[in-house]
């Protein structure tokens, strides 16, 4: 699985902050109201970012273990015998919650494009109400909250290069 590009995931909000802008504004020129998303959506996107984080604990957990020993051992290298290895993480589970935080940045893009598209189309009307206006900013920060949660959690599931294919060993290279 490739990492998930930055210039993806603007690519994605922009495209979806346009279609909110005219899809509002046709609504509105049809005698619609413009389309804010109800507020339990806007509690739902930053609760989305924190159960991401909290399943992705036991990832950033490992990680600063591996850290810690790896620290430990360039201090006192006798201490690599000594102290035990720490306990690794399922690769499955890992994967796992790779691809959660992957979509979850990929859908916090769409959500916050489409919010900020509401946002200027509501900001362009002539008589804003503050209550709509407000949902549409929190809807907005939740859902970049999703976008870096999603891509913190996908790089912290980033498996580290080979040490052999940095070194530019011509046997760990893969035909």
């Amino acid at each position: 699985m490739k990492p998930t590009k930055l210039s993806a995931i603007v690519s994605y909000a922009v495209a979806s902050s346009l279609i909110g802008v005219f899809l509002a504004e046709f609504l509105v020129r049809s005698g619609s109201p413009i389309p804010v998303s109800p507020a339990t959506l806007v509690a739902v996107l930053p609760f989305i970012s924190i159960s991401l984080v909290v399943v992705a604990w036991p990832i950033f957990k490992y990680r600063s273990a591996v850290r810690a020993r790896l620290e430990q051992v360039k201090k006192d290298p006798a201490a690599a015998t000594n102290s035990p290895a720490p306990k690794r993480v399922d690769p499955f589970y890992a994967v796992r919650v790779a691809l959660l935080a992957k979509s979850t940045a990929i859908a916090g893009a769409f959500f916050s494009g489409w919010h900020a598209g509401v946002l200027i189309a509501l900001l362009s009307s002539p008589a804003p109400t503050a209550s709509l206006l407000w949902r549409a900013i929190l809807a907005v920060v939740g859902s970049i909250a999703m976008v870096v949660c999603g891509l913190v959690v996908e790089r912290a599931c980033k498996v580290p290069p080979d040490a052999k294919l940095e070194s530019g060993d011509a046997d760990g290279a893969a035909a």
